[in-house]
């Protein structure tokens, strides 16, 4: 077994906006999902590195007025 720990090799998070501060609509979870669907999708395509990753959590905050994802891919 390598001398990394699993946390090094096996792991990858990714910080991204979802919704950015001037976004006034009511949005559904139904909207909520579909937008993370494409956010996910989006960085994927932007990070390929992450091709052998599967999308394992995902974490919501605000942060600025901002709502980010924080998400972690696995292997």
């Amino acid at each position: 077994m390598s001398n990394l720990t699993m946390n090094q090799t096996a792991r990858q998070r990714v910080v991204v906006p979802v919704l950015h501060q001037s976004f006034e609509d009511t949005l559904s979870v139904d909207g909520l999902f579909g937008r993370l669907q494409t956010v996910v999708s989006n960085t994927r395509k932007t990070h390929p590195e992450l091709t052998d990753y599967h999308l394992h959590d995902v974490a919501l905050r605000m942060e600025e007025g901002e709502l980010r994802a924080v998400l972690d891919f696995r292997k």
